[in-house]
């Protein structure tokens, strides 16, 4: 059977949330919107429009834990003996995403913000939102949980679907692929707009890893599906998978030579990049494109196109050569 699509009010930028139900032959649900009353009640809402209550859920299954993806995890717990499915990668910010947001928010902090040349203000800002973010987080119990590996298969409305490992916009982030109904249930990874790159902190909490290049190859392993109808964490249903992602790979590089022709104009640091960039946005919402940017000079930087210099603290940019 197919799943439902339930859409789920959150408070960021994003918009909305889907979460997608399976009501056969157990119900079963794939990611829960943020943990606030608002969103509860809609979860309610969308359930019992298919004869569930909260606590019928046999199974509620994560594809990442991002706070507007897995925020409800321990409240639905609390209503139900619904076992909650991540994988293994993800693990970590279910049992105690307070303690992974402190490593990323000191990442953050202490070796990336800075060195991009954000003011204090726009330092501040983003701080205070993963603060936020972590506050919205609340642990779920470990005997609660379940995890799977990628190449697993998970039986969700009566089909096997296979974990495929999708990073780059979360390093653990997993979508389902179903072959012979040809469905996918890609959670952030393939949207109406390309996901954002997030970058996290690394293993040794000081060398960052790039994230655009991920997303792409990522995109790679998409390619070679045979998708005829996809899920997305956001937004309607996809029906031209594969044409999106040409939409989108092409984006990305225009996106990313205009980069490359900022810096030949002298254009240096990060935060100069994300204020021509992202001229159209108001000064304050500029800061969303900050990931992007990252992406692209990630991407010129692996094609030998400029270098990095750190010059004062901040990262500088210029074309090979010069």
């Amino acid at each position: 059977m197919n799943p439902f699509r339930i859409e789920l009010p959150t408070p960021f930028d994003v918009g909305s949330v889907n979460v997608y139900l399976f009501t056969e032959p157990e119900p079963v649900l794939v990611d829960t919107g943020v943990d606030s009353d608002e969103s509860w009640a809609a979860l309610q809402d969308g359930l019992a429009a298919h004869g569930l209550a909260v606590a019928d859920l046999q199974r509620v299954v994560i594809t990442h834990a991002h706070v507007d993806h897995f925020g409800a995890a321990a409240r639905l717990t609390a209503h139900g003996d619904a076992q909650i499915y991540i994988a293994d990668l993800g693990y970590e910010w279910l049992v105690a995403p307070k303690r992974k947001w402190a490593q990323r928010i000191d990442f953050y902090r202490d070796y990336f913000l800075g060195p991009c040349g954000l003011s204090p203000q726009a330092q501040q800002m983003v701080l205070a939102y993963m603060t936020f973010a972590a506050k919205s987080s609340t642990p779920v119990a470990p005997e609660r949980i379940t995890t799977f590996t990628a190449g697993d298969q998970l039986l969700m409305g009566g089909l096997d679907w296979k974990v495929l490992h999708m990073p780059g916009h979360a390093s653990h982030q997993t979508c389902f692929y179903q072959a012979t109904t040809r469905q996918f249930i890609s959670a952030d990874m393939l949207l109406h707009k390309a996901p954002t790159p997030i970058v996290e902190e690394p293993p040794d909490g000081k060398t960052r890893r790039p994230s655009l290049p991920l997303l792409l190859n990522s995109f790679t392993i998409l390619e070679g599906l045979d998708i005829a109808i996809a899920y997305p964490g956001h937004g309607p249903l996809i029906h031209n998978p594969h044409e999106l992602i040409q939409q989108q790979r092409q984006r990305i590089e225009a996106r990313k030579q205009e980069a490359l022709n900022h810096i030949r104009q002298g254009c240096q640091s990060v935060i100069e990049l994300v204020n021509l960039m992202y001229a159209h946005y108001p000064e304050n919402g500029r800061i969303a494109g900050l990931w992007m940017v990252v992406g692209y000079l990630d991407l010129l930087k692996a094609e030998g196109a400029i270098e990095e210099r750190e010059v004062g603290g901040i990262w500088r940019y210029f074309v090979k050569g010069d």
